[in-house]
Order: structure tokens, then C-alpha cells, then sequence
């Protein structure tokens, strides 16, 4: 690093990491809207533990039920296995 680069202090790396939910939240919720304006089919979410799908109206149609695979215990740690598989376009 150059002594020419800005030193961040740790309460500045705070400050901004509180900003992140909050930006992640709008990215999300963009591309849901850029997804429901360009989709004539809709759009499938999760809504109360069921798939559904959001129409550009606003409507939604159920498409199935959703069910955990697993219940998971609050401080519980789980972990998880990396699957080593190809998927239709190459991506995982």
C-alpha cells in the first residue's frame, strides 16, 4: 500500500459496515421490481413458507406449499458441504 492511501480508522469501518443491511435491502428489493417489470410470467418468492408467484398486477398464484428440510434450533451451528456439480449454464 502507498503511504499516499487513506488510512480507514476502525470507527469509520464501523460506521459503514451499519450501512450495509440497509443498501443490501434496496438492491434486493430493486431487482425484485426490475425482475416483475421485465417477467410477462411473474416472478417467484417465498411468501409465509409457500413459493408463490407475484404477478405484474400484484396478484399472487400458490405453487406449492414450502416445508423446512430442517428446523434449526436458535445458537445451533450447522454446517455445510460444498457441492462440486455442474448446473445448466455453467454456473453453481
Amino acid at each position: 500500500m502507498k503511504s499516499a492511501d487513506k488510512q480507514v480508522s476502525d470507527r469509520e469501518i464501523d460506521a459503514l459496515e451499519l450501512l450495509v443491511p440497509a443498501q443490501a435491502r434496496k438492491a434486493t428489493l430493486s431487482a425484485y421490481f426490475r425482475a416483475l417489470s421485465v417477467s410477462q410470467r411473474g416472478v417467484l418468492c417465498m411468501d409465509e413458507g409457500s413459493l408463490v408467484r407475484v404477478s405484474q398486477d400484484g396478484s399472487k398464484t400458490l405453487v406449492a406449499q414450502g416445508k423446512p428440510r430442517r428446523k434449526v434450533k436458535t445458537g445451533e451451528v450447522i454446517t455445510v458441504r460444498r457441492v462440486e456439480e455442474q448446473t445448466v449454464g455453467g454456473r453453481a
